[in-house]
């Protein structure tokens, strides 16, 4: 009795310890899945803004002077309004207390007509009535003291240019600043007739487009360059710095497009309007000077940039287009940090925008009046809005993801500087305004690609293998096969790639032909010895124990991997002149990737076969012994038997086995970091190589800043790792199910 009782008690303790287990297995997984999900979801959240502050510029400076530029510190803390009589107001956007104003001692008397400020910077060109140019940069120093940190504005009054020698008032301004060399693009009319002079430091051959005026506090002079007799009335510019372009937006919906890098060269000119009289309103560069934003009177808001033609030239064409204002567009600002910009209109409506993307991140109705511009904070959380009471409205934005959409992710998207839209896997860059190019869809080619190329090698020898090893081989020669396939299955997969990218691939540039000959040759070799062995009289075959005969395939496949190589050689040097990769390049166009895919079928199949070839003879030797019998009694050959009895009979269980030999491949993260390219690009040729998803996590983890947009990216990688294995393993239980029902009769 006291037996009986302890022996309940330990099954109901095993009972217990193994639901638990169980349990907990599926609690961690559950959890790890939750955490997954937790890190990528941010990817799909849309864009929040928030106001801060409303400010009442007439209020705060006691003048009714109109608002020519404003801006923040990058701490959001300090407000800077700079009016049109002269002076630099300051003030503190947390109590809204002026901190400080400053007067320009260099316009004294002027009036500001126009301003601009030089990219991602605090620099600030001011134009004035009396055609003068007034730079200006300001600065923004941290302080410690007793009661804590404190932010202390600081103006510089840099140069000054006499751009007009007619003193006409600038109405309209471009200003950049690279290398400590201005360029000042300042539009001047008088009695409706405009005209553009263009400013800088840099000395030019053409005489006649240059006329060389002392400014009046700089030295050395500015050379001028002038554009006038303009037909149309001119309605917005842009400059591009990288390429010395100006553009003109008109009246009548064309843009102009001209080259600054010598004299003033007219490029070429397009309509950029859906009608004659919808008038070019605004545009800007984004980060990069590639990207151009083009808004027009009718409320429309598009994309531009410059494509390579057929003929080599290059011409602007619109890429993108986004939502539609109610009201003219009146102002487009670019962000400091990304390809994000903010779009101003009539009605006072703003609207965000992310170029790559191509979405509308958040509506703001900012006020009832029109804005007139817009400016973004240096770190791109926020922005203020101008309108035309001189009201500036400030906007906190939280936006972390902006470039991840589905189409983004899974989607063709034209990048800037490419021909077309591509699938393009490219994270990181070597400069701040690069474009983030994220789509999946070449990494999971790239593990559908690898994963395929080792299949191929890997199932038909594994399954061939555990066919003789579980119906043909003698069983002392199981017992040492079997055990020794499954010892490969133990050797690390950093070792197999280890050897594949560093002995492997070079052994296969030089021996290409050879081995595709005997992947070809080798076959047919072995099939024609035992075609005749077979024919052979039983006195000459029976000294052969049965189950040994493998052994004498052993010399045939030394001889015909000989006979391959004589071959292949002599292939190499009659037909390819002794370099298979040139003449791949320079006949069929194609390069030969050194770490292609051919090493990746060969070492990932050395990896996945022995898992197949475990669990497939596994699967053949549990097949009944009476059907053996019963088919070997009907008259059945051996192979007959194993072919059409037993394989048919183990089916649920080769299934299983393929399955998870595909899974492990699809996983595998080792052998294709170490032994391929490592380069997304999609091409099913087999002398190229891949990124797998698995590899990309790998590679990409390290230079992933924390909940960043690659972070999380990565992330949203090891969820579809785990749902096409999910899907997968489910596919193969429910075949697997089908065949067991469907042979479990027998």
């Amino acid at each position: 009795m006291k037996k009986i009782k302890l022996r309940n008690f330990y099954d109901a303790l095993a009972t217990r310890a193994i639901t638990s287990g169980g349990i907990t297995l599926i609690v961690i997984i559950l959890g790890i899945m939750g955490f997954i999900l937790y890190q990528t979801l941010p990817l799909w959240y849309t864009a929040e803004v928030r106001l801060l502050h409303v400010v009442n510029s007439n209020a705060l400076t006691g003048t009714k002077s109109r608002i020519i530029f404003t801006g923040e510190e990058e701490q959001k803390e300090i407000l800077y309004l700079i009016t049109d009589d002269g002076f630099i107001h300051f003030f503190s956007l947390k109590d809204q207390k002026p901190l400080k104003t400053v007067v320009l001692q260099n316009i004294i008397g002027q009036r500001i007509t126009s301003a601009a400020s030089s990219f991602a910077s605090h620099r600030i060109a001011l134009g004035t009535d009396k055609g003068r140019v007034e730079q200006i940069e300001i600065k923004f120093n941290s302080v410690f003291d007793s009661d804590g940190r404190s932010i202390v504005p600081e103006l510089f009054e840099m140069e000054s240019h006499l751009l007009d020698s007619l003193q006409r008032p600038i109405v309209k301004l471009l200003y950049e600043r690279t290398e400590n060399l201005p360029t000042f693009i300042g539009m001047v009319s008088n009695m409706e007739r405009q005209e553009l002079i263009i400013a800088n430091l840099r000395e030019t051959e053409n005489a006649a487009y240059t006329e060389k005026t002392k400014g009046g506090y700089s030295d050395p002079a500015l050379r001028l360059y002038y554009l006038k007799n303009f037909t149309e009335t001119i309605s917005s510019l842009a400059y591009n710095p990288i390429q010395e372009h100006l553009l003109l937006g008109f009246q009548n919906g064309q843009i102009q497009r001209w080259s600054m890098e010598n004299s003033p060269d007219l490029i070429e000119s397009i309509r950029a309007t859906d009608g004659e009289k919808v008038a070019v309103s605004a545009m800007e560069y984004l980060i990069g000077d590639i990207s151009l934003i083009v808004g027009d009177e009718k409320g429309h808001v598009n994309g531009w940039m410059e494509v390579r033609n057929a003929d080599g030239s290059a011409s602007l064409k619109k890429i993108r287009s986004y939502r539609t204002h109610e009201k003219n567009i009146t102002s487009i600002t670019a962000s400091w940090r990304n390809k994000s910009f903010a779009v101003t209109d009539a009605s006072g409506m703003a609207r965000l925008y992310h170029s790559t993307s191509e979405q509308l991140l958040v509506d703001i109705p900012v006020s009832s009046d029109p804005l007139t511009y817009a400016t973004y904070s240096p770190k791109g959380d926020g922005v203020l809005f101008i309108t035309e009471d001189g009201s500036v409205y400030d906007y906190s934005i939280d936006n972390p993801h902006p470039e991840t959409t589905l189409r983004t992710l899974f989607g063709k998207v034209w990048y800037e500087s490419y021909p077309k839209p591509t699938y393009t896997w490219q994270s990181t860059g070597g400069t701040d305004d690069f474009e983030p190019k994220l789509s999946l869809i070449p990494l999971i080619f790239g593990t559908l690609k690898a994963t395929l190329y080792a299949m191929v090698f890997a199932v038909p020898l594994a399954i061939l293998g555990a066919i003789y090893t579980s119906q043909f081989a003698h069983p002392k020669i199981r017992n040492i096969i079997k055990p020794t396939v499954e010892i490969m299955a133990a050797l690390p997969s950093v070792v197999i790639g280890f050897i594949a990218g560093l002995w492997l691939a070079p052994l296969m540039k030089d021996v290409l032909v050879e081995f595709i000959i005997m992947l070809m040759l080798l076959p047919v070799l072995i099939v024609l010895f035992v075609y005749f062995f077979d024919k052979l009289p039983r006195k000459i075959t029976n000294p052969f124990k049965h189950g040994y005969e493998v052994f004498l395939m052993i010399p045939i496949v030394i001889v015909s991997v000989f006979i391959c190589y004589y071959i292949g050689s002599a292939v190499t040097e009659s037909i390819f002149g002794g370099d298979v990769q040139h003449w791949l390049y320079t006949v069929l166009n194609i390069k030969y990737d050194q770490r292609n895919s051919i090493v990746i079928g060969v070492a990932m199949a050395f990896a996945v076969m022995p898992i197949i070839f475990t669990i497939t003879e596994d699967s053949l030797a549990s097949v009944p012994a009476h059907l053996t019998s019963a088919s070997l009694a009907l008259g059945a050959s051996r192979w007959q038997t194993a072919i059409k009895v037993i394989l048919p009979a183990a089916s649920p269980g080769i299934f299983s086995a393929v399955m998870i030999g595909f899974g492990r491949a699809v996983g595998e993260t080792m052998i294709v970091l170490m032994a391929t390219g490592n380069t997304p690009i999609m091409d099913w040729s087999i002398f190229n190589g891949m990124r797998t998803l698995s590899a990309n996590i790998a590679v990409e983890i390290p230079e992933a800043p924390h909940a960043g947009t690659l972070y999380r990216t990565l992330f949203l990688s090891g969820l579809l790792l785990f749902i096409m294995t999910f899907f997968v393993n489910t596919i193969a239980e429910l075949v697997r199910q089908k065949l067991r029902k469907k042979y479990a009769s027998l």
